[in-house]
Parts: C-alpha cells; sequence; structure tokens
C-alpha cells in the first residue's frame, strides 16, 4: 500500500480546491546522543515536489568541518516517487503512515530501496522496520512526526521559530567560556550521575594500563568512521573511537564502565565536544581516564555532560545537547571553593 500524501480529489461540485499549503520541518540528527546533523524536510503539495536537506558534520584529514546534501523528489499523484512504485523514506515517516504493513521505500540521499514496514499502530507513535532494522517514531496530533530511533541514531524535530545553531558549528567553533580562571561548570547546572549503579569495581592501576594501551592501538588521533562503531576498531578514531574501545576491552575483562560526553577546554580556547571514560573503583570512588591524549581529566578541562551507558541510546545526553545548541545553558569558570 502506497502512502496517499497527494492525492488530489475534486469536489463534486466542481469548486476547485485552494492549493495545499507548503510544510517544513527540521529535525537534530543525532549518533549515540551526540548531535552530528540538522536535517530539514520540505513538502510543496502544489509542485508535487519533496525535498530532503542535511547538514552534517563531515572530516577530510585533519579538518573538520560540515558538508550539505540536498535531494529534491518529484512525486506522483498518490505520494510515491514519480515513475516509481517506491515512496520517500523520509515523507513516509514524517507524515504517519496511515495502516500496518509494507511499502517500498527509497532512502533519498543513496537511492536504496526496499521494505519498510509498520508492525505496531498506535495513536501517537509507530513501530517497524527499515530494511530490516527496528524504528520507533513519535507523532503530535496531527501525524507529524516529533522524534525518530533507529538504531543508535536518533531524529528530533526542532520547534517552529526555535533558533538552534547547527550541530557542526559544536565541532568547528565550539562554546564560548566565561571567565578566565577556575573549574568548569554549565549555567544553569545539570545534576550528573557520579557512579551509575551498573559500574563495576575495579583498580586503578589496570585501568590506567588499559588506557595507555587503547591509546598506543591508535596510530592516527583523527575523527573517522571508527567514531561510530560499537568497538571503536580501526587504524585512525577521534574521542568516541578511543572511549568505545576502552570500554569494549573494559567488558572483555569483565568490567563495566561509563562513557562520558562533555566538552574540552584547551589553552584557554572555547569549549568543544569530547568523549573520556569513567571507571568505578573499590569504596564508591570513580576514575576518569581520557584515552585519546591520556591528559588527566580535571575540572579546568574537561566538562561533563552526561554519563553514558555503553551500547545503550542515551536519551539524557540528546536532549542536553539540544538544550546546549538553543543556548539555555552557558560555559562558565567559577573559582574553585575553598
Amino acid at each position: 500500500m502506497l502512502l496517499p500524501v497527494l492525492l488530489l480529489v475534486l469536489p463534486a461540485r466542481g469548486d476547485v480546491p485552494p492549493a495545499p499549503a507548503a510544510e517544513q520541518a527540521r529535525f537534530v540528527f543525532a549518533w549515540k546522543g551526540v548531535p552530528v546533523g540538522l536535517v530539514t524536510l520540505s513538502l510543496s503539495p502544489e509542485a508535487r515536489r519533496f525535498t530532503y536537506t542535511s547538514r552534517h558534520l563531515h572530516t577530510r584529514g585533519e579538518h573538520v568541518g560540515q558538508r550539505t546534501r540536498e535531494v529534491s523528489v518529484e512525486l506522483g499523484a498518490e505520494g510515491a516517487v514519480a515513475g516509481r512504485s517506491s515512496v520517500s523514506q523520509a515523507l513516509w515517516l514524517w507524515h504517519k503512515p496511515p495502516a500496518s504493513g509494507c511499502v517500498l521505500g527509497r532512502e533519498e540521499l543513496s537511492g536504496r530501496e526496499g521494505p519498510h514496514c509498520v508492525t505496531s499502530l498506535q495513536e501517537d507513535r509507530v513501530e517497524g522496520t527499515l530494511f530490516g532494522q527496528p524504528f520507533s517514531a513519535r507523532y503530535d496530533t496531527r501525524g507529524r512526526m516529533v522524534a525518530l530511533d533507529v538504531g543508535e541514531s536518533r531524529f528530533t524535530q526542532v520547534p517552529p521559530g526555535t533558533r538552534l545553531r547547527a550541530p557542526p558549528d559544536l565541532f568547528v567553533d565550539g562554546v564560548p567560556v566565561e571567565g578566565e580562571r577556575g573549574v568548569l561548570g554549565f549555567e544553569p547546572p545539570w545534576p550528573l550521575a557520579r557512579r551509575p549503579a551498573w559500574l563495576t569495581d575495579w583498580r586503578e592501576a589496570p585501568a590506567r594500563a588499559l588506557a595507555r594501551e587503547v591509546h598506543a592501538a591508535f596510530p592516527e588521533k583523527l575523527p573517522s568512521a571508527a567514531d561510530w562503531s560499537e568497538t571503536g576498531e580501526g587504524e585512525a578514531g577521534g574521542c568516541l573511537a578511543h572511549a568505545s574501545r576502552f570500554a569494549a576491552r573494559a567488558a572483555a575483562r569483565g568490567q563495566r564502565v561509563a562513557l562520558v560526553q562533555g566538552l574540552l577546554v584547551v589553552d584557554g580556547g572555547p569549549a568543544r565536544p569530547h568523549a573520556w571514560v569513567r571507571v568505578g573503583l573499590a569504596g564508591g570512588g570513580v576514575l576518569d581516564l581520557d584515552p585519546t591524549s591520556l591528559d588527566p581529566v580535571l575540572p579546568t578541562t574537561h566538562l561533563a555532560l552526561a554519563v553514558v551507558e555503553p551500547g545503550r541510546p542515551s536519551v539524557e545526553a540528546g536532549e542536553r545537547w539540544l538544550a546546549l545548541l538553543r543556548g539555555e545553558h552557558r560555559v562558565v569558570r567559577a573559582p574553585a571553593a575553598r
């Protein structure tokens, strides 16, 4: 069954209906809780055209910037891609699928086609599979998508009229730091779990040894595909790859550690996204380690945003990154308490 998005029917009395209004929506794309892109969906029913625009983090060599890709899809009379039997994937998800069952979906950027299935259809939630991968989407009362989870990817709608920095700006420009000396903090502050219950007790010496092992295992300290893999395997990798590999190798030793998402300030510059690890110590203490640089994790250089369990989606981290992108929290320095 094809999604009937643009089926136009003339009234029996022959009146010409008004042209349907154009629509637009923005979604922040996050991977493992880290915002890496901004997706804009635009629909012009009168022109029978749907446009998918992605501004996302892009790395090439030592340069970190953003890349913009845009695809416009001409639509047939019943919402299918013109000249094909498939429906546009993002449009199918954005406008709530009307019924359970499967359609032939088409990815906008890659052109890949395959089954898109709805297995559970509720008033405000749809669950199913995209190319066999499970997804869960939430909808508002108009049947428009407000959030989508696919694996470790999450798309969150930006309310209309909201001022928001594009996520790549976080990595390129960072966040200004107010104040010249003192420990880093957020204003207003966020509560942060110092030691989650799932951390295991470990000893400092083997934990530090593993950090050195992971650091030495990456010949190149550059962002790469390893940053988005579960185990951080690869020859080159940035902070996420180092933290993920540390967590995976700790798990192989029977230890459960935490990934810490936060900000790093170097030499008085802005605060930029960074990731490191937190280890539980016997007696209830914790030890933060930065396997990317092996530098000490200090309150004057590292500012934790969220403590994340490896292998699980971090909704809290995603929400906090969004608040930072909206400018609702500032990064400040304050003198250490005496």
